[in-house]
């Protein structure tokens, strides 16, 4: 069930905004939710856990795909916000179809995230999951949609209460969230152009890259270290190149110990769904 309340709520004052969405998690009485460590999932889960209570959980799907970086964050801020959080054991490099990298590889990622997580909620009599998507995800191709759509079980509280991305923030600024400003992010394999065939060894390098890079790079930059198993192109805000570009020697020395000899950075930034919109 997707749906965005009709009501014009522009003039809403972000804790108004957050009240509605209160509102709504309460009526659900038991929930879970797919937690990222992203801004959504979190302003999500620390919402239901004030809404619902000790009947409110939160999952992670513990997958290969989840960068080092992503897991302690994820773990942080579950212990820090009092979030119960399960880690359901996930393996997608386990599906042929998935790894064939094609147009449905988010679909089918998403369909099977989905089925684990409902699996292991229906063991802790859990009706619903709710899933961070907002507003702004309409307005995107997010192939991960038509899984959700496909569930009865699967809710969109941010779609329902016709939050924007921009009204994430806002609220989870308020409310004081670590979250608040933190990068969009994704998966790992979405550094892997589509086509190319996704392996251990590809997820691994590209995790292990990008941990090493972060090490040049202000916290919370932006980073994708776009990979194919040949070549490695890093991404990054514009304003940190510069910096970046006089550590490169280094940065290459380190990779290239690993595997990744062949290294060099995107002059042009870093630009959302790169992988795909242009060649690697």
């Amino acid at each position: 069930m997707i749906s965005v309340t009709e009501k014009n709520d522009d003039i809403l004052l972000p804790y108004e905004k957050y009240e509605n969405l209160i509102s709504f998690i309460r009526k659900l009485g038991k929930a879970a939710v797919a937690f990222s460590g992203g801004t959504d999932s979190a302003l999500l889960a620390f919402a239901a856990r004030e809404a619902l209570g000790s009947s409110a959980v939160a999952f992670t799907v513990w997958s290969p795909l989840l960068s080092v970086k992503d897991k302690a964050e994820i773990l942080s801020f579950a212990e820090s916000y009092c979030v119960s959080l399960y880690k359901i054991d996930h393996d997608d490099l386990e599906s042929r179809d998935f790894c064939k990298n094609d147009p449905e590889r988010c679909y089918i990622c998403k369909s099977g995230r989905i089925s684990s997580m409902l699996s292991f909620a229906a063991k802790l009599d859990i009706p619903w999951l709710l899933d961070g998507s907002n507003t702004d995800d309409l307005n995107d191709y997010r192939p991960g949609m038509r899984a959700i759509k496909e569930s009865s079980a699967a809710l969109c509280p941010f779609l329902e209460c016709g939050l924007s991305k921009h009204d994430i923030r806002n609220i989870s600024s308020s409310l004081d969230l670590p979250t608040a400003g933190k990068p969009s992010a994704a998966c790992l394999a979405s550094r892997i152009p589509a086509g190319t065939f996704i392996t251990r060894d590809i997820i691994y390098k590209i995790d292990l890259g990008e941990s090493i890079i972060r090490r040049y790079l202000p916290p919370d930059a932006q980073l994708r270290m776009r990979y194919d198993g040949i070549t490695a192109k890093i991404e990054t805000d514009r304003e940190n190149i510069p910096g970046l570009q006089r550590c490169l020697g280094i940065i290459i020395k380190e990779l290239s110990v690993h595997g990744v000899a062949n290294v060099l950075i995107r002059e042009d930034g870093y630009i959302m769904g790169g992988v795909t919109s242009r060649q690697l």
